[in-house]
């Protein structure tokens, strides 16, 4: 049964209302902002996840190393593709050297091996496929997210209110010094 007391008033800052009261008012609305946050968050990242791309070579595709025979460019003429034309050689599957431009990170040095896919001729092929399952991804990263983003949240505000809680006890206490000897009669 609720017993309507005068801190439950319509008046959101009546005589009764305290500091307390208005603090976990607040931390319930903040609470409910940062959750439905959290979901904006989880659809974003779960999106984010669908097209990511992982390597993996197609059937009849070899992974070799290519050694690059001149630095890649620096890091700061890659700031919009990270990855650049560079020179390099490698050994075809046959075991004929071969040489040509290959994507390489930016900033490698001059002999640095990069792991490339080639056919079984030697000819370099795109390894990058998708992920198998990319809406099974998004849904289990989002997810994820989520639940994670609300883990927090949830441990925020049972601190911010456990320590609420302990606040309006030191009060009650304090008052209650303060009235119980004159409301008792023990008081001269």
């Amino acid at each position: 049964m609720d017993i309507h007391t005068p801190r439950d008033a319509d008046e959101p800052n009546g005589p009764f209302v305290r500091t307390t009261d208005l603090a976990r008012r607040a931390v319930q609305r903040a609470a409910l902002v940062l959750g439905a946050l959290a979901v904006g968050l989880a659809v974003l990242v779960g999106a984010a996840a669908a097209g990511y791309q992982v390597p993996a070579p197609a059937p009849g595709t070899l992974i070799v190393q290519a050694e690059l025979l001149e630095p890649s460019p620096s890091p700061e003429a890659a700031m919009v593709n990270a990855d650049l034309p560079t020179r390099a050689r490698w050994t075809a599957p046959t075991g004929v050297p071969r040489t040509g431009l290959l994507r390489a990170e930016a900033g490698l040095a001059r002999g640095a091996l990069i792991p490339i896919a080639v056919d079984a001729a030697g000819v370099v092929v795109d390894a990058r496929t998708h992920t198998a399952e990319p809406q099974l991804t998004a849904l289990t990263v989002g997810l994820s997210t989520l639940l994670a983003c609300w883990t927090v949240l949830a441990i925020v505000v049972t601190v911010c209110r456990a320590r609420l809680e302990a606040v309006d006890a030191q009060q009650w206490a304090a008052e209650w010094a303060r009235v119980e000897p004159e409301w008792s009669g023990r008081a001269g």
